[in-house]
């Protein structure tokens, strides 16, 4: 019988998030995303569309819309009875993403 034990430390999430080739990926992933979302996003203005970015950060890449009216988009104006159009959250499904709850 063989005794097998694997250490893994615990910071090895930051580690592979500082790895370059992760780095430039998750640019990757998240222009596609920026994309997808600015290809499917309601236009009225233009401005909500036209503020949908994706940007390199310390730890990978994130999307976002810069225009005011974003998270009414985004989460809609229940008050209003205008619902939520998920536009960013189905462009990262639309590129294959998962989402997971916070615990």
């Amino acid at each position: 019988m063989v005794d097998l034990h694997i250490d893994i430390d615990d910071d090895i999430d930051e580690k592979v998030a500082q790895m370059p080739e992760v780095k430039e990926t998750a640019l990757d992933v998240a222009e596609r995303v920026a994309d997808i979302a600015r290809s499917t996003a309601p236009v009225v203005s233009g401005d909500y569309r036209d503020g949908i970015e994706a940007q390199k950060t310390k730890n990978g890449a994130r999307v976002f819309a810069s225009d005011y009216k974003s998270a009414w988009v985004e989460f809609g104006i229940p008050s209003r009875g205008i619902g939520a159009q998920f536009n960013l959250r189905n462009a990262a499904k639309t590129a294959g993403l998962k989402f997971k709850k916070k615990s």
